[in-house]
């Protein structure tokens, strides 16, 4: 976004689900000291590519070591989170392929780190694998100051390692999993003449989308999806298709959820016409990123929340919960 990223609310999680073979290694020396993590925004670009596709930014001289490690979230909290980083080789090449473990370090003495928990990454990857993080959902007990050793084998038997601080937060400055979603008036087709480039920067928008407005779709005794994205004015180094993804949910369950998608910046299709100016709704949500996904019930209460590029199946395994399909 337009606006200045959060820099220290940046947190991990611990793994549960294992998509490679990684298993635990040799417990890792304590001593050894945690270094910054590289955010995950970057500055506002139009999409260059093909709808659907990812961008790998990373400066050269951003690189610092073998393996360089990107933080997914902007903010991660106590309770329940999703972690995710993304991770570059030592020539700045995005990692698809390794097999991912972390250990977790208690830093509340920043003198004496205290390894807390190890666990198995699982892989989120683009449909048409241009992008990869690793990510999992975990719980955090406490806020404070925590570390993480991400270890990444790759197929060949080469491996790397890398140490970031990171810090938990006691509490989120957007909206989390048990608030009540704000009846606001998004926009829709029928606001604009049924002009779906004032809608959407998606290279094919979906009109389904754009039917009605949160508003209304809280209302609506169904539960919602709702998608902030900015499919061609990408922020982050990791632009996957977020769009498409929630699109093709729709697909699947639109006569069950309510599917929306808001766009980050107002005075499409050209937001840079007035300063990239973040849209109400981004506001009020307090988001400092995208893309988002909050999935609300029909109540309108927010059962899940996730940051950044996920997996159909990281979404679709809550609507299907939720609907006990």
């Amino acid at each position: 976004m337009n606006s200045v990223p959060k820099t220290a609310s940046l947190i991990l999680i611990a793994l549960s689900f294992v998509i490679a073979a990684c298993g635990p290694s040799a417990s890792p020396d304590a001593g050894e000291a945690f270094a910054t993590a590289l955010p995950n925004q970057v500055d506002v670009h139009q999409d260059d590519q093909p709808s659907g596709e990812a961008h790998d930014h990373l400066d050269a001289a951003e690189l610092t070591g073998e393996l360089q490690v990107v933080l997914v979230p902007t903010e991660l909290v106590v309770g329940p989170n999703r972690f995710a980083v993304g991770l570059f080789a030592e020539d700045g090449t995005l990692i698809h392929d390794a097999s991912v473990h972390f250990h977790y370090f208690d830093l509340s003495d920043p003198q004496q780190a205290v390894l807390e928990s190890e666990s198995d990454a699982y892989r989120v990857q683009s449909p048409v694998d241009t992008t990869t993080i690793y990510a999992h959902e975990r719980r955090f007990d406490r806020a404070g100051d925590w570390g993480v050793e991400v270890e990444a084998r790759r197929p060949d038997g080469t491996a790397a390692s890398s140490r970031i601080g990171f810090r938990v937060v006691a509490d989120s400055d957007s909206l989390s999993p048990g608030e009540a979603v704000p009846a606001l008036k998004t926009p829709t087709l029928a606001d604009v003449g049924q002009d779906l480039g004032r809608l959407s920067s998606a290279e094919e928008p979906n009109p389904a989308l754009y039917q009605q407005s949160l508003h209304q779709a809280i209302s609506s005794g169904k539960p919602t999806l709702l998608l902030f994205a900015t499919p061609g004015f990408c922020q982050t180094r990791f632009c996957g298709p977020a769009y498409e993804t929630a699109s093709g949910l729709h697909a699947q369950y639109g006569d069950q959820v309510n599917f929306l998608h808001v766009e980050v910046f107002l005075g499409l299709p050209n937001p840079e016409e007035s300063g990239f100016k973040l849209a109400p709704s981004v506001e009020v949500f307090g988001l400092e990123s995208e893309p988002w996904v909050f999935f609300i019930d029909e109540q309108g209460t927010i059962l899940y929340r996730v940051e950044g590029l996920f997996a159909g199946t990281e979404i679709e395994r809550q609507i299907r919960a939720h609907l006990g399909l």
